[in-house]
């Protein structure tokens, strides 16, 4: 029997990935998340554990639904909707028409659009695609072409609904 810790190894100073660039992988407190939220009344933090992996060379063509945390480090093609964190580990290439996820982590490469409650770059992470976030942080050396909308929990506002500001009389 064995048990996996997502960005975990058993030698001292080494994550699993390589670089050590690995998302939430720093020691924390019995009964909080490793997402940093804080638990709720029962002990159990709102954003759920990573329990399924796409394994190194491994390659998903499809759909991935869910409510909870998702690790990929082989490749992916298709959509992904979940309730939970998405881990991109390092060497990990996503293609996503589009991406929902709670926590989205990307130190790999990410070619697709975001909505998340949280988007972190690591230093090796790649994205290609447009963000919709409420939380952005980003390392040294992340790259991102595409724009940033931030959202601050209210209802976006279609560009279409708002008016245009009055333009000033040509007095000529």
């Amino acid at each position: 029997m064995f048990s996996f810790r997502p960005g975990r190894s058993k030698d001292p100073g080494k994550n699993n990935g390589g670089s050590g660039a690995q998302p939430f992988s720093a020691p924390r407190a019995p009964g909080t998340s490793p997402f940093g939220a804080a638990p709720n009344g029962n002990g159990h933090s709102a954003q759920r554990p990573v329990e399924s992996v796409i394994g190194p060379g491994l390659h998903y063509t499809g759909a991935l639904s869910g409510n909870s945390g998702v690790r990929i480090e082989g490749s992916f093609d298709g959509s992904i909707q979940i309730g939970g964190a998405l881990i991109i580990a390092e060497g990990a290439r996503v293609t996503a028409d589009s991406i929902q996820a709670g926590v989205v982590s990307v130190a790999g490469t990410v070619k697709g659009n975001i909505v998340a409650d949280k988007v972190e770059i690591l230093s090796t992470g790649r994205i290609y695609g447009d963000l919709k976030t409420g939380s952005f942080a980003s390392e040294e050396g992340a790259f991102l072409r595409g724009q940033i909308t931030m959202r601050d929990g209210t209802e976006p506002i279609d560009e279409e609904d708002v008016d245009e500001p009055p333009q000033p009389k040509d007095r000529g």
